[in-house]
């Protein structure tokens, strides 16, 4: 027998005993039918931590005019209404840092929800585990900052950021100063960067300030420095003006400048192979409702198309484009975006996509390229699958990520340094980042393996 496929089949062996294994030793996951809590710092509650929750709605609630209450006991904890979350829009209501644990004793306590005016109560038993039990680097960790010449850094020491802040913050300046070239935005003050030590989302967000996940052992496959530059693109973008914007564009323009989505990557050669694929979205979708769709394959398009656009008509002139897309009477994107074309192109929408298509036709695609991309895309639908299922606060259609500027006030370091991490969690992700190795090494036969692996385990942990 050939050693390849002798050790393929070793490997599918060993992956499948420790999946019959592990699926007779877990708890179900089990859907939510009723209202259900999530409670932050994600993992085990240690008496002094400061305490969130989210109350997620049942299927069919009708939220409006609602609001939930938290009590211990006879003192109430806090209360707020329902209303949508994190770039999915999941109905919730968010009870931030609602519960100062510091002067309990270790034990369960016992919490009661009620839906106000007239809605049911119910109550949750959390345990808290003594304070001489929290992991490190918690303990002594705090916030700090680190100054530079675009940015203040901000992290939380004991952290990987904190060892690698040097080359951080270089990476930083670098990143910004390329993007200020293309984007010249105004800035009056430094741009605040948080350095988040977990997995949340894809990696990166860009809100308030720009979020980056840096971490060993990521099980993303460590693309922080990609993440921060796509990111700081989104940051210039936003300062650089333009009435509407649309995601395709915002996207499309954030990989396009950052030249590649999680790792430098050949834009349009890899958009032609969505046709190989059968995996090319119309513009028109993915212009009127972006995110929804399959992740990489929409940022991947989004940032052929843009690499089209400036090849054909030049950066200046793509950019004048962008900048005025104005929002029409009907709400569409794709309608304003058509708009546009039309006058500084004197093309629709529609005949845009036909010269693009025939544009990635034209484009050679080799097989390595292909199965890097059928990979990649699978790679990221199975992280997020797991993060979904064991990690939920993790994904980035609902991400738990704070305001750093009130943790940063009141000292709260908890809700990045912990994540869940029980057996189940610290295997598949070894299994996720040797995937991400071997993918980036171009081991495809190996890192689909251990793909099916990964999903053949959280099939089984779902379903049981």
């Amino acid at each position: 027998m050939h050693t390849t496929v002798l050790m393929r089949r070793l490997i599918t062996i060993h992956y499948l005993l420790i999946t019959v294994f592990l699926a007779s030793c877990v708890a179900p996951v089990t859907p939510v039918e009723k209202f259900s809590v999530l409670t932050h710092p994600d993992g085990p509650l240690y008496v002094s931590d400061q305490v969130s929750f989210e109350v997620l709605t049942p299927t069919g609630f009708k939220s409006e005019g609602y609001e939930v209450q938290v009590r211990l006991g006879d003192k109430e904890l806090g209360r707020a209404g329902f209303g949508p979350f994190g770039v999915g829009g999941r109905v919730q209501a968010t009870l931030w840092w609602a519960w100062d644990t510091t002067h309990l004793q270790p034990g369960p306590e016992t919490l009661t929800f009620t839906i106000l005016p007239d809605g049911p109560s119910w109550q949750e038993t959390v345990t808290m585990y003594p304070q001489s039990g929290v992991p490190p680097p918690q303990p002594q960790a705090r916030w700090a900052a680190a100054i530079s010449d675009c940015c203040a850094l901000n992290y939380i020491t004991g952290t990987a950021a904190e060892r690698d802040m040097a080359v951080l913050a270089q990476i930083a300046d670098e990143q910004a100063a390329s993007l200020a070239s293309r984007l010249p935005a105004k800035a009056n003050e430094k741009i605040p960067v948080v350095f988040m030590p977990r997995v949340l989302g894809n990696g990166g967000f860009v809100s308030d300030a720009i979020y980056v996940s840096y971490l060993d052992n990521d099980y993303l496959g460590g693309a922080s420095t990609q993440v921060l530059q796509h990111e700081f693109a989104h940051w210039f973008d936003a300062r650089s003006g333009g009435d509407l914007r649309p995601s395709i564009f915002q996207e499309g323009l954030a990989v396009y400048l950052s030249g590649g989505h999680f790792k430098p990557e050949p834009l349009i050669p890899r958009a032609a192979a969505l046709l190989e694929l059968n995996w090319y979205i119309p513009l028109q979708t993915l212009a009127d409702d972006f995110y929804p769709q399959q992740h990489e394959i929409g940022y991947l398009e989004a940032a052929a198309l843009v690499g089209y656009m400036v090849e054909t008509y030049g950066w200046e002139s793509f950019n004048a484009f962008y900048r005025d897309i104005h929002a029409t009477p009907d709400g569409r994107a794709s309608q304003a975006i058509d708009a546009a074309l039309q006058k500084h192109f004197r093309i629709t929408f529609a005949g845009l996509e036909e010269k693009y298509l025939e544009f990635l036709k034209a484009q050679p695609v080799t097989e390595s390229l292909r199965d890097d991309l059928r990979l990649s895309v699978q790679f990221y639908d199975t992280a997020r699958r797991y993060q979904q299922a064991l990690d939920p606060s993790a994904h980035f259609m609902t991400a738990w990520l704070p305001d750093y500027k009130i943790m940063r006030e009141r000292g709260i370091v908890a809700d990045y340094l912990r994540h869940p991490s029980g057996m189940n969690n610290r295997l598949i992700e070894a299994l996720l980042l040797n995937a991400a190795h071997d993918l980036r090494a171009g081991k495809y036969d190996r890192a689909e393996i251990t793909l099916q692996a990964v999903n053949s385990l959280l099939g089984m942990l779902v379903e049981r």
